[in-house]
């Protein structure tokens, strides 16, 4: 059975017990900064656990099912070299807030698993909490399980989080039932019984069911409270990946349809044959680079920190595990559209972003393979310094690893070539202590029960959204419906104090879509305060983060809620970047999509893909494009309409986000090119007419990460200062130059000729230096059958350093040293390479005589900040 036909008989089945079936959320989490990526199938729907009505396309749903693809690297050293770890991975899950439990959940499990997927009951194993008699007896006396084939465990492994009774985190929480599949004995170990036990694969693990119905609470670590919820809930994992391995009767999940075409590809180009748990390589590519697809198909890009940086470290490693099987060469970039073809049919986002995907892992794999290029480097130095018998420090080896992407692997084969050992053991550690950190910083500490968060739900429940009025105007009269400061939910707030404001209607603009929170003032009779910003819940509650300068404000109160003015500069910005995005395209090619965005009174900046610089002409008939936009004073109109029709009239979606079922789509009634126009999704708020933005000017272009770009530009008033203040410096530079701005090209130009001229003089006068120097005698003193020389001149920089020391092993010295200051340059004749010497090697074991610091190869090395002394010292005693 096709993994396609198990997701769709699954979700099937569960829209046949009630479940209202939802697509896919985003691998970025929304509104949920704990979390770098989704990682579960609960993940999107904490709130709904917690209490908060799930309301999906107008209608109240507790019973929903998905599934969620998920991403992981909490054990990225075990993919690959198990059968248990994947770094993206499809999770199948049906969830009850509120509705039903136990009893429904496990009798549906077992009827899907048995009746619709027709696995053998009698190989099926469960396992619950040790506690939990009420899940036990329903597995015995309901559904039939023998009582040899149910397991009883404690928290660690039948309680979810596990550990939380004992160690927190606290909130929801509650004892779980695992169901297993027998695989046989051909797939074990001798040691294994049943789940949870020895060290094979025989007992695979496909379902989890979460008994939601505790709030831990108390200590961490120390033994907690678990006191019941509002609400029991359910929470169902089923491993889609795991159970294709079970229907396919294969080994193992990589030889599934979605992961084995991408390891025959592998396998293809490498020349290397797949052979199962041993073919590492094979399976880690395979795994990454789906991950890496999903990811950038999403809107992550690469970068150094946060979700790019992951992302990136998953490249890299797919990257480096290609160069053990001899691919040299990009090729990640050419699974890409393969990983779109066997995963798209259901993430169509993989599909519509493939050319962007495939830019952007292109280069990503171009910098790397120079940078491994880099840590060959490395170790040639590193192996260089090191004395016969000795062994690479374990922290170098990890250093590679960490900052050049080496494995370990190939460091060990490279330094056994050289007769060279590595610390193994000393690498472990300090990959042990990484990963420690990284599992520390991912650790599911969630304090979801927060008592602001059930003020907000309880509001919401009754009320409803924040009634938004931003659109037409920028101030409106307003209910104070609560003050929220921290996790504490107050009744007034005086002078001074800091408070979430949470009105009934509200004309501020709350963050979101690149667009910044608005700021102004509330007011009431003998009082106000200053909004700084505005936020909003997931559920559309407007929080005014405001500071109180007047008054007491009360629960209750009618204020007046000004947005302060600048908001229209914002807009002039907000609809130059819907311009600008348009603009863009039409210049660069329909690869350009929305990375990034900031939307601001004084600015705007906007992230998107393109795999290069632009070019000079490209920025100017990009700034010419949105300028004739706005002299046009085109109309810009707005209006809400169902998400599947909006994508057919070709409204741009935002690179990485997610939409509900119906959408606000804002349009530029016009156009300065036949066949372009400014249509996409968005919630922002914008001029009426397009001429109110009143000028645009590109500030600076410049790369944000492998593969986006970012474009920085000013509007309205602010392009016109913009503009003005440039002028002015023209002006200024112009006659500091004494020229006119005419002609300050050709002065410009005049003066780096003259500029230049100077430079080939001083470089004359030093090689005439140089030689009026070597003209006196040099003594050539001799060790070991070598003769060297050690000169110091002054007023040397490195080319006339590299020059001396040419002329004097040309006389005949077989090592020569010059030193002028602090600098120096080595070199080293042939007879002197023969014999076994390596420049770079001995300015080091100089360098740490004599200070300073530098390198080199081969026959030359130079640096800089020895002390001349004791380097003239020093080398004698380095020669052999």
């Amino acid at each position: 059975m096709r993994t396609a036909e198990i997701r769709e008989k699954y979700l099937s089945f569960f829209e046949g017990k009630g479940h209202l079936r939802l697509p896919s959320f985003s691998l970025i989490p929304e509104n949920d900064p704990s979390l770098l990526f989704t990682s579960a199938g609960m993940a999107p729907l904490k709130p709904y656990f917690l209490g908060a009505k799930p309301i999906f396309g107008g209608k109240e749903w507790r019973r929903i099912t998905t599934c969620q693809e998920c991403l992981r690297v909490g054990d990225i050293e075990n993919v690959g070299r198990t059968s248990r770890h994947n770094t993206y991975f499809e999770m199948l899950g049906n969830f009850s807030f509120g509705d039903y439990f136990k009893k429904e959940a496990i009798l549906w499990a077992w009827e899907f698993l048995t009746e619709h997927l027709k696995l053998d009951p009698n190989r099926l194993w469960v396992t619950v909490y040790e506690d939990d008699d009420e899940a036990y007896a329903i597995w015995r006396d309901l559904v039939g399980v023998p009582e040899e084939r149910i397991g009883r465990f404690g928290e660690d492994e039948n309680y979810w989080p596990g550990g939380a009774i004992t160690h927190g985190p606290n909130g929801p929480s509650g004892p779980c039932s695992e169901i297993f599949y027998d695989r046989g004995p051909a797939f074990g170990t001798p040691d294994e019984t049943g789940p949870n036990t020895g060290s094979g694969d025989r007992f695979v693990e496909i379902w989890n069911l979460v008994f939601t119905q505790y709030d831990r609470q108390g200590p961490i670590p120390g033994p907690g409270i678990l006191k019941p919820l509002p609400q029991k809930n359910i929470d169902t994992g089923m491993g889609l990946y795991r159970v294709a391995a079970i229907l396919q009767d294969v080994e193992d999940f990589y030889r599934t349809d979605t992961f084995f075409p991408l390891i025959e590809r592998v396998a293809l180009w490498s020349g290397r044959p797949y052979e199962g748990k041993r073919s590492v390589s094979h399976r880690v590519i395979a795994d990454h680079v789906r991950a890496v697809v999903a990811a950038l198909a999403d809107g992550v890009t690469f970068s150094n920190t946060g979700r790019g940086y992951v992302i990136r470290r998953l490249l890299r490693r797919a990257l480096r595990h290609g160069y053990l099987l001899g691919l040299s060469k990009p090729f990640l970039y050419k699974l890409a559209p393969l990983v779109a073809e066997l995963l798209g049919d259901f993430y169509p986002e993989m599909r519509e972003n493939l050319p962007s995907v495939e830019k952007q892992v292109r280069l990503e794999e171009e910098r790397f393979l120079e940078t491994l290029e880099g840590g060959l480097k490395r170790l040639d130095l590193l192996l260089s310094g090191l004395k016969p018998g000795e062994a690479l420090p374990g922290e170098e080896a990890f250093r590679l690893y960490d900052t050049y992407g080496f494995p370990l692997d190939l460091t060990v084969e490279i330094a056994a070539e050289r007769g060279y050992g590595v610390d193994t053991e000393g690498f472990r550690q300090a990959l042990e202590e990484q990963q420690e950190r990284s599992r520390a910083a991912m650790a599911f500490e969630r304090e979801i029960f927060k008592k602001s968060a059930q003020v907000l739900e309880e509001l919401y429940a009754e009320r409803g959204a924040t009634e938004f009025l931003g659109y037409g105007t920028l101030e409106a009269e307003a209910e104070v419906l609560a003050l929220l400061a921290g996790d504490q939910s107050l009744e007034e707030a005086g002078p001074g104090t800091e408070v979430q404001v949470v009105l009934d209607k509200t004309p501020f603009y709350a963050e979101g879509g690149g667009q910044i929170g608005d700021f102004g003032l509330l007011e009431w009779p003998g009082g106000r305060a200053w909004v700084e910003t505005t936020q909003k819940t997931d559920r559309g509650i407007f929080l005014h983060k405001a500071k109180v300068e007047e008054g007491v404000l009360r629960v209750g109160e009618r204020v007046r809620a000004v947005v302060d003015p600048k908001r229209r500069d914002t807009e002039r910005h907000h609809t130059a970047t819907h311009l600008l995005h348009a603009a863009l395209r039409a210049v660069l090619g329909p690869h350009v999509r929305q990375a990034g965005s900031l939307v601001a009174p004084d600015r705007l900046r906007f992230d998107f893909t393109h795999p290069e610089p632009l070019a000079p002409e490209e920025l100017a008939r990009i700034e010419l494009l949105v300028n004739r936009w706005i002299m046009a004073d085109f109309p810009v109109t707005w209006r809400y309409m169902p998400l599947e029709e909006a994508r057919k009239e070709g409204a741009m979606a935002l690179f990485g986000e997610k939409y509900g079922e119906v959408v606000r789509v804002v349009r530029v009634e016009g156009s300065p090119l036949p066949g372009l126009e400014s249509k996409e999704l968005c919630g922002g708020t914008h001029v009426r007419r397009t001429g109110e933005i009143g000028a645009f000017l590109i500030a600076k272009e410049e790369a944000v990460s492998a593969g986006v770009r970012r474009v920085e530009a000013v509007a309205g008033e602010a392009a016109i200062r913009f503009a003005r203040g440039a002028l002015t410096r023209l002006k200024a530079l112009a006659e500091r130059l004494s020229a006119g701005e005419s002609a300050l090209e050709e002065r410009l130009e005049k003066l780096f000729a003259e500029l230049k001229a100077k430079e080939r003089e001083v470089e004359s006068l030093k090689a005439r230096l140089v030689q009026v120097e070597l003209k006196k005698e040099v003594a050539l003193l001799e060790k070991g059958g070598l003769r060297y020389a050690v000169v110091e001149m002054a007023g040397l920089d490195g080319e006339a350093l590299r020059q001396a020391a040419d002329e004097l092993v040309e006389r005949g010295a077989d090592l020569a040293l010059v030193l002028s200051g602090g600098r120096a340059a080595l070199k080293l004749s042939k007879r002197a390479q023969e014999r076994g010497l390596e420049a770079g090697s001995l300015f080091r074991a100089l360098t740490e005589r004599a200070g300073g610091r530098g390198g080199g190869k081969g026959a030359l090395a130079q640096g800089a900040g020895l002390d001349p002394a004791r380097a003239k010292e020093a080398l004698p005693e380095l020669l052999p």
